[in-house]
């Protein structure tokens, strides 16, 4: 028997159409984990350096603990090591950028003082993917070897425009996360206009700030918002879908019509 390759053609046209007709699956996909933020520098309990074998750990929405570099032990007066080999103090998890990271030695909570900008003393620090920290700890006193933080529950990351700020933070600037935009048919993509009927050939008029299609903000402010082309791109490619699929399933009829003309003359 004749091997039936409309079929075949067929699966291969479709599997095509599919990638064609829906690239925005790979736009969909999710951002790679952001990197870690490590920690070290010098602890004082009241005015004398913390005991060593204390056990440090942070903590805070999002924030995986109990593996391996969170918890670690104290030295003397000291935690990690600014040696770019060296242990350090490993925040990682779900975390949003600028979320308060709080530090524990022994129990109890520590207030932070960042290096860099020579403080001042906070409550907690701001979560910064990436960067290795000099962040000086202190405690009001000395606390027993092998007590460790109470257990709290599980916290989840907090969402991107709901981090709340650090009260007294004044280093740099937080880096603003990367955004991914998913395409959803029927919906109008951010930051462009919709055209009233007739006018879909006219050109958009251009925005107090210049820059054509853009829209305007509420309050009279422009929006910052790059206009999406994802929607024009989506017709060409829903036209050359329809002609592969075309073409596969006329090939499948031309196959059958072959093969029921064999069948007949056996």
């Amino acid at each position: 028997m004749r091997p039936n390759y409309g079929c075949k053609l067929l699966g291969t046209v479709l599997a095509l159409s599919f990638l064609v007709l829906f690239p925005s699956v790979a736009d969909s996909t999710p951002t790679a984990p952001l990197l870690p933020q490590t920690f070290y520098g010098s602890i004082l309990a009241g005015e004398s350096p913390v005991n060593p074998g204390l056990t440090l750990e942070a903590t805070g929405p999002g924030v995986i603990t109990e593996i391996p570099g969170n918890p670690i032990v104290t030295a003397t007066g000291a935690y990690g090591s600014p040696d770019p080999m060296g242990e350090k103090l490993l925040v990682q998890g779900d975390i949003e950028i600028g979320t308060p990271i709080e530090f524990y030695v022994g129990g109890a909570k520590a207030e932070v003082f960042s290096v860099s900008t020579n403080g001042p003393w906070l409550e907690a620090y701001p979560y910064v993917p990436g960067e290795a920290t000099e962040l000086n700890l202190r405690i009001a006193s000395q606390p027993a070897v092998g007590v460790t933080r109470e257990p709290t529950p599980v916290q989840t990351r907090i969402p991107y425009g709901q981090v709340p700020a650090v009260a007294g933070y004044s280093g740099p600037p937080l880096p603003k996360p990367e955004l991914v935009t998913t395409y959803v048919p029927g919906q109008i993509p951010v930051g462009t206009t919709p055209v009233a009927p007739g006018q879909e050939g006219s050109v958009q008029p251009a925005s107090p700030g210049g820059v054509p299609g853009s829209t305007p903000a509420p309050g009279g402010q422009e929006s910052d918002l790059p206009v999406s082309t994802k929607s024009a791109g989506m017709l060409p490619c829903t036209a050359i879908g329809a002609l592969l699929v075309i073409i596969g399933a006329a090939a499948h009829y031309r196959d059958r019509l072959v093969l029921e003309g064999e069948n007949r003359q056996h």
